[in-house]
Order: structure tokens, then sequence, then C-alpha cells
């Protein structure tokens, strides 16, 4: 499996990673023919065009991880350990979409998603732990930012998700909470969403913690067909906008973090 890591090698680096597990769109043609034709062409609940959407935080020294595969060749927010075939939620190969569609018509055998795991999801999670022991090699410290989008079941426009204040600081939580709240982003914690498998396997505070933020597709996306078959399209003007308020957000979290950091070392010094 490639993996995409994307950093500025002329920006200031700071210890923070960000982690795009589901926005991939490539399905191997072997995987590709087992879906049924509705599902091929539409691939739901994709995090949609993150990528382009973050494109700017190697920009502010922020490094990006993004998976190059679909969620339904292996989600990566899973736990391997756990399900391997079933539930949407759960499984690392979902058997349905979260609205009870079918993917498969023909489903895979218990081989071929063992060698899934092996091809797709141990290569990804291999570089996620490599930037993350470098970060904290360099730094002494390394935040993971998880990043995600979606549809329902709220109405806000971020969820932000540290497990009840277990992954993360409460200054960490606070920072983006606060800073995306500046920006007029309708801002909620843990509910629904309180991080998933990467945030849980990865937090180990203070040294490493985690945080997911899920944004919601209307932030970003024309959303009038967004419960039709078929992929959203690309609307740069939108895109444009949300950068407008996003960056400025971001920059303002990771200031505030770099200060609070920098006043914890002095006074540990």
């Amino acid at each position: 499996m490639e993996v995409c890591v994307k950093h500025d090698p002329k920006r200031e680096i700071v210890p923070i990673i960000a982690n795009l597990p589901h926005s991939g769109l490539y399905v191997p043609p072997e995987i590709d023919r087992r879906f049924t034709p509705q599902h091929r062409q539409w691939l739901r609940n994709t995090d949609w065009y993150l990528p382009q959407l973050y494109r700017f935080l190697p920009e502010i020294g922020v490094a990006m991880l993004e998976a190059t595969h679909s969620r339904y060749v292996v989600d990566l927010n899973r736990d391997p350990s756990g399900e391997l075939y079933g539930s949407f939620a759960r499984a690392v190969v979902a058997e349905a979409t979260a609205d009870g569609a079918p993917i498969y018509a023909e489903p895979p055998d218990l081989g071929e998603l063992a060698g899934r795991v092996i091809a797709y999801h141990a290569p990804y999670y291999a570089a996620l732990r490599g930037i993350l022991t470098d970060t904290v090699r360099r730094f002494g410290r390394a935040l993971l930012l998880d990043l995600h989008s979606f549809m329902g079941p709220i109405h806000n426009d971020v969820c932000i998700g540290d497990r009840w204040g277990t992954a993360c600081s409460a200054e960490v939580s606070d920072a983006f909470h606060d800073a995306l709240s500046a920006e007029g982003f309708d801002t909620v914690r843990n509910a629904p969403f309180a991080g998933g498998h990467i945030v849980r396997a990865y937090a180990t505070p203070p040294t490493v913690e985690t945080l997911q933020i899920e944004l919601r597709y209307t932030t970003y996306l024309d959303c009038a067909k967004i419960d039709e078959p078929g992929r959203p399209k690309l609307d740069p003007s939108r895109i444009a906008a949300a950068h407008a308020r996003l960056r400025p957000a971001m920059v303002r979290a990771i200031e505030s973090l770099n200060d609070y950091w920098k006043m914890n070392s002095d006074r540990n010094s």
C-alpha cells in the first residue's frame, strides 16, 4: 500500500501530525469487481476531498499522513485484532454501508480479509508509528490530529473527540475548540464522535496526545445530492471559502499550543 506523507521542508515543523485515514479513493481492481454496481460508483461515507481541504497544513508546519486506498479496502480506523468482516462501525472490512446498503456482490473470504490487513492496514500503521516516533524523538512530544468529515446524525459544523478528556489535555482540546468556534464553526465535543480506534490506540498523554476532528460536509461541499448515488463534485469556490476559516483557526490553535508547551517546558527546566 502506498502511504502519502506531506510536509513542507521550507517551513518550521511543529510537533503535530494530521492523519486522514478515510479520504482515499483507490480500490484495486480485484476488490472493485466484487462490489455492487451502486457501491462501486458511490463509495458512500468517504471523507470527501479532505486532502484538498487541508492542503495548507504542511505550509504551517504540520505533517500530513493520507490514506491512498478507500476505507472499503480496509478501514484504517478499526482494530485489526477485532472484527475483520461485518459491522460498518467495528469491522476492518465493512459488509454494508452505515445506512445498511450492501457493499459486496461477491463477499471476500477469510483468507482475502487477512491478506488485506497485511497488504493495506499494517503498512499504514507502520508509517504512522514511524512519524510519531520521529516527532517524539525530536520534540519530546507529539499531537496526532485524526481528521474526518461527516453528514449526520448531528447538525453542528464540527465535533471534536478527545475521549472525554482521556486522549489529550484540556489545553489541547480547548485550543482547537476555541479556535474553530472563533471562526464561526458551531463546535461540540464528544457527541456523537468521541474518537475512534486511532485516537484510542495512540493516546499516551502527555507524550503522545490525540484528538479527532469531524467536519460536517456542509461546511465545504454542495450537499444537495449527497444522499444520491454518485460522488460529490469538488467545488473550488467552496473549498476556498472553507480555507478562509479553517486556516486561521488552525494557526490560532497551534500558536496557543506552542505558547502552552513552551511555558510548561520553561517551568520544568
